[in-house]
């Protein structure tokens, strides 16, 4: 297999851990404590991981085509990646966004013109470049995911 094999696997068999304990603390088999909201029990990463999953899901269920929206992917992968404090390579961004690497690079490109993403190269090798999101793109998702998170701990009707 190999190692790059092995990393793989690897990575494959930590993400559908993490998907199994999101979906067992969304159905509600890890119970609240009493007066615990939903909120309480379901992080922004956590709203993050999950909605990058459901993307994933409905491209390959529905349409890819139809769904492809790179500049989301690219945000929600450095979200994600942030709050695990791991660095994100231009490489890897292209690879989330779903879409070609030369509209990946667009998009890229776009986020850092409008301060929403910046790169940062290695003082040693100057050949990769690494990917972040700006605070203010951080505070601003932090707010999405805290509407969301709001919402689903206060069920209405639409």
């Amino acid at each position: 297999m190999g190692v790059r094999g092995t990393e793989l696997f690897d990575e494959v068999d930590a993400r559908l851990s993490e998907i199994k304990r999101l979906f067992t603390q969304f159905a509600g088999e890890a119970p609240a404590a009493a007066g615990e909201s939903a909120r309480g029990q379901f992080r922004r990463v956590d709203l993050a991981r999950m909605i990058l999953w459901g993307r994933t899901l409905l491209e390959r269920e529905v349409a890819k085509d139809l769904f492809a929206d790179p500049a989301f992917n690219i945000l929600l992968t450095l979200y994600v990646s942030r709050a695990e404090s791991k660095d994100v390579s231009t490489s890897a961004a292209c690879t989330a966004s779903g879409v070609p690497t030369t509209t990946a690079l667009r998009w890229i490109n776009a986020l850092t013109r409008r301060g929403m993403i910046h790169k940062r190269s290695l003082a040693t090798d100057r050949r990769f470049t690494y990917l972040e999101l700006s605070d203010k793109t951080g505070a601003a998702l932090d707010r999405y995911f805290d509407l969301i998170l709001d919402r689903a701990s206060q069920p209405r009707e639409p």
